[in-house]
């Protein structure tokens, strides 16, 4: 019986996702750490049960293996950190960077389309109205956090009936450009509309197709090579003051109200990238990582760690590279690639249609970003980012000729089309229900 109401209920997790993803924003308090952590758990069991009981094709098996062994040594570092810990903060510490570092798990539930249909369904029709009874409580700024399954929707923005096309543009430009202080939005809103007008306008072009996979090499391979570059002190892209002339300051307002200048250009990021390889080595956990349940020692945020641990370590980084160097080591650092190249690579070399190939593209852009920020958490941002490569990985998806997404999508706001959609598509897709 259970497993078959967890299907039903998997596309509603939508929602308490979205606002576990803001809560801290809140200017009135939204649950407390208890109350989350039962509901993050409930989350993430029923994805498990829901996956266990699958019947994924063999041929996405072979696919989605790099996000099984991923996953398998997240829970290895997870079982290490239960020993690694000592007090009650590193405890703490561990439980919730362990429910981020599960979440992948999303990847399975998004091999099927039908699936991934009615969870963004579900953000549209439940979690978008939602938003208006919270986002009075909170600056404009925060809003992007709760709403970044639109940033997977405007890949789609030229399939979209006439009212998701409409949705799509007036949420991203709100929740993307609404605070221009929030530069990560900017950019996470910003960047589908670009890879829309540079490969899906030219998709026609004989060169097309050639020029959308060195662009995936190239996004995958940039940071790592930054990396080396720095490393080798030839280059350090993190120091614009070098190359970039003149006064770039921003005004902003705090939370407080207070009204402050940040200059644009100031290196936010290398000194991050000392200490979190300083660390490793001194403490000799470069190779397998420290677990989630410990931090990289500091110097720069030190009182913060020491006010609470009493040791200058820093649990989480705003980088989402260097958490996972720090909590699983090189080999963490190594099948976090597979799984982004994976995907990226079969998303836009293995695919029918031009959607997933974006998909694809956005995918490998989020890897290279997590160089810079994307830091790890149990929130929205990072499932979706899950969601994708599921749908990177999903052979359902890739088949599909670019008129077959147009029914997806439209599927997405119109339940009428989606029965057509489950229908059509009945003796190919999993069933999910």
């Amino acid at each position: 019986m259970l497993t078959k109401s967890l299907p039903k209920i998997v596309p509603f997790t939508v929602l308490p996702i979205a606002v576990y993803s803001v809560q801290r924003y809140s200017n009135y308090p939204i649950g407390n750490t208890a109350i989350w952590w039962l509901i993050e758990a409930m989350v993430l069991v029923s994805f498990f049960v829901v996956v266990r009981y699958d019947n994924i094709k063999q041929e996405d098996r072979l696919a989605i293996r790099v996000v099984k062994w991923y996953m398998l040594w997240n829970c290895f570092n997870i079982i290490r950190g239960i020993f690694v810990a000592e007090l009650y903060w590193d405890y703490k510490g561990l439980t919730d960077m362990s429910m981020a570092l599960l979440l992948p798990i999303v990847a399975y539930i998004a091999l099927n389309p039908g699936r991934v249909n009615r969870i963004l369904s579900s953000f549209v029709k439940y979690a978008l109205p939602f938003a208006v009874l919270i986002f009075p409580f909170m600056s404009v700024g925060a809003w992007g956090w709760y709403l970044f399954p639109i940033t997977l929707l405007m890949i789609f923005l030229p399939v979209l009936p006439i009212r998701g096309k409409v949705i799509v543009i007036i949420v991203t430009l709100v929740a993307g450009f609404g605070d221009l202080g929030t530069r990560s939005h900017v950019i996470k809103y910003g960047i589908p509309v670009i890879f829309l007008l540079a490969f899906y306008t030219t998709r026609h072009f004989a060169l097309s197709g050639r020029l959308i996979r060195w662009a995936q090499k190239v996004v995958i391979i940039m940071p790592l090579l930054f990396f080396i570059l720095a490393v080798t002190g030839v280059f350090e892209i993190f120091k614009m003051d070098q190359y970039i002339k003149g006064e770039y300051v921003e005004v902003q307002k705090t939370r407080d109200g207070e009204v402050v200048e940040e200059d644009l250009t100031v290196d936010t990021r290398t000194f991050l990238y000392v200490e979190v390889l300083q660390s490793a080595i001194k403490n000799n956990y470069w190779l397998i990582g420290r677990s989630p349940a410990r931090g990289n020692e500091t110097t720069h945020f030190a009182h913060l760690g020491e006010d609470t641990t009493g040791r200058p370590e820093r649990l989480r980084n705003e980088v989402g590279i260097l958490n996972v160097f720090t909590w699983t080591g090189v080999i963490g650092v190594v099948l976090f690639f597979l799984v982004f190249y994976q995907a990226s690579y079969l998303a836009i070399c293995r695919s029918n249609n031009i959607f997933i190939k974006l998909v694809g593209m956005f995918v490998a852009f989020r890897w290279a970003y997590s160089w810079v920020e994307d830091y790890q958490g149990f929130d929205m941002n990072n499932f979706v980012l899950w969601l994708m490569i599921g749908m990177c990985l999903s052979s359902s998806f890739r088949k599909m000729n670019n008129t077959q997404v147009r029914l997806w999508a439209w599927a997405i706001f119109d339940r009428k089309v989606g029965l057509r959609f489950e229908r059509h598509f009945q003796g190919e897709l999993e069933k999910s229900v």
